[in-house]
């Protein structure tokens, strides 16, 4: 018999139990090759599983890797952070930072211990915005976005891990957009790309940045609930368009995701600045656990 495989699921971005974005995560998955974990993420049936184990070199502290239940992804920030909340939890992180090895690099993560969850920060490269590649006329149509209602305030833009940014007039009209799901899948299968999110600077809170909802049917994830990764290219973006409140060489605000799903998240972000650019972008959130159990994967 294959011994029960022990697993933890908590929910990101938030401190109350359901609400956030869900996660898995399996700590001391060695013995797992990708078919196992993927198998193990469709079962698991939440936006993201991570997968915890030996690094393979000296420069992190474990390897990490990160599955939807449909396909493996690069790197998600909150199946990151639920790794991270994870270690902290079994007490296997005696410090206030990890690294982690992944497919898209090191991904260094510092925890701030206080009372309560602890706010974990992600720490990515600082991304790069681009204008897309594509015309983004059907995308608009497959969300169902009038022209109208595309706001001035910045231009679409394309990110590094293929997710596309647009600006969103008002909070009515993103609370009101209901995608066509297989057109939109199809046209970012096609373009060989990850979500499309969708971004509007009035808030549902009063003192937010930014609202978002994201899309990503083709990943097994229609309208995801809060998107950890997307906010750091959005916001060098948001920076670039010149709607930050940068005060000295910094601009902190938090940024709202998943009210219209139930699940209400809130995110941290924090952009340090130079000569107008962005040189460091953090993403922090908090975690709760909501279970302990194990999966046994066949007798």
């Amino acid at each position: 018999m294959i011994a029960p495989i022990p697993v933890i699921q908590a929910d990101i971005f938030t401190t109350q139990p359901f609400a956030g974005n869900p996660a898995a995560a399996i700590l001391d998955a060695e013995h797992l090759d990708e078919a196992a974990m993927q198998r193990i993420a469709g079962e698991m049936l939440v936006p993201g599983t991570a997968f915890v184990s030996a690094p393979r070199g000296a420069d992190a502290d474990w390897r990490l890797r990160m599955f939807t239940p449909k396909r493996p992804v690069a790197y998600s920030g909150h199946t990151a952070l639920c790794a991270t909340h994870a270690l902290v939890e079994a007490g296997r992180v005696p410090g206030a930072r990890v690294t982690f090895d992944t497919p898209a690099g090191r991904l260094r993560v510092e925890i701030a211990r206080g009372e309560g969850p602890a706010l974990m920060w992600l720490e990515p490269p600082v991304p790069a915005c681009t204008v897309p590649d594509h015309d983004v006329v059907e995308i608009l149509d497959a969300l169902g976005l009038p022209r109208a209602g595309l706001a001035g305030w910045a231009r679409p833009a394309a990110t590094p891990d293929g997710d596309l940014l647009l600006p969103v007039r008002d909070l009515a009209t993103l609370r009101a957009l209901q995608p066509d799901m297989s057109r939109l899948a199809a046209l970012r299968s096609g373009q060989k790309a990850r979500g499309v999110c969708c971004v509007s600077r009035e808030t549902a809170d009063i003192g937010s940045g930014t609202h978002c909802r994201f899309f990503a049917p083709h990943y097994g994830l229609p309208e995801d609930i809060v998107t950890g990764s997307v906010h750091s290219p959005m916001a060098v973006w948001l920076l670039e368009a010149g709607a930050l409140d940068v005060r000295g060489d910094r601009a902190l605000f938090t940024a709202e995701q998943g009210d219209g799903l139930g699940r209400p998240g809130r995110l941290r972000v924090e952009v340090t600045t130079a000569t107008g650019r962005a040189t460091r972008v953090r993403v922090g959130g908090r975690a709760v656990t909501v279970l302990h159990g194990s999966l046994t994967p066949r007798p």
